[in-house]
């Protein structure tokens, strides 16, 4: 399906990591990988279920580890400073794709290099895992992010510890910035798959 995508769709997927709805072979990949002895009904019930059972595609709408896009629509309209934040020492720096925010930061930045005619989290039509092959860590900054404001209703708010709004705010409300939705306009006029 993913070949299909209209070239004016950027489209993202939340993704999951090992589950029972992974295909025999993808979960044959992952043990010749990784193995899955420390895997167990007991530990991934017991309250503490990882990513076992949480459809990432449901519940972490402002969360996606894929990307999908044709890329002549990218290419070489990338700019670099869509891609970095003001730190609380005023310097320009980039984000890393580990901080809370960076996937809607990145998308943000994406937008304002070509405009897609939707921006798309396919999730629903289209499935994807990723493994980690080391613990998950978020990055941390030595110098902060400069927040805008504190005040929660400001268009320049965006919360503590996550990758700040570009520099002149959004009007998107408290989102730290936009996010793919699974309804934009393509899924309306079913456009978004060719």
């Amino acid at each position: 399906l993913a070949r299909s995508l209209n070239p004016e769709v950027l489209a993202v997927l939340g993704t999951s990591g090992f589950s029972n709805k992974m295909t025999a072979n993808i979960k044959n990949i992952y043990e010749e990988m990784m193995g899955t002895d420390y895997i167990t009904d007991v530990e991934q019930r017991s309250g503490h279920p990882g990513s076992w059972e949480i459809d990432s595609c449901a519940e972490l709408i402002f969360s996606w580890d894929t990307w999908i896009f044709h890329k002549s629509k990218l290419m070489g309209r990338l700019k670099e400073v869509n891609f970095k934040r003001l730190s609380q020492t005023n310097e320009l720096v980039p984000f890393y794709m580990n901080e809370n925010g960076a996937e809607s930061a990145a998308l943000w930045a994406i937008e304002q290099s070509y405009p897609f005619s939707s921006t798309y989290n396919a999730c629903d039509r289209i499935q994807s895992w990723h493994f980690h092959l080391a613990p998950k860590t978020h990055k941390v900054r030595e110098a902060p992010w400069l927040q805008g404001s504190k005040d929660v209703h400001s268009p320049m708010f965006s919360p503590r510890g996550f990758v700040p709004k570009p520099w002149g705010g959004s009007s998107q409300g408290r989102a730290p910035h936009p996010f793919a939705r699974k309804d934009p306009s393509c899924v309306d006029s079913d456009s978004c798959f060719l």
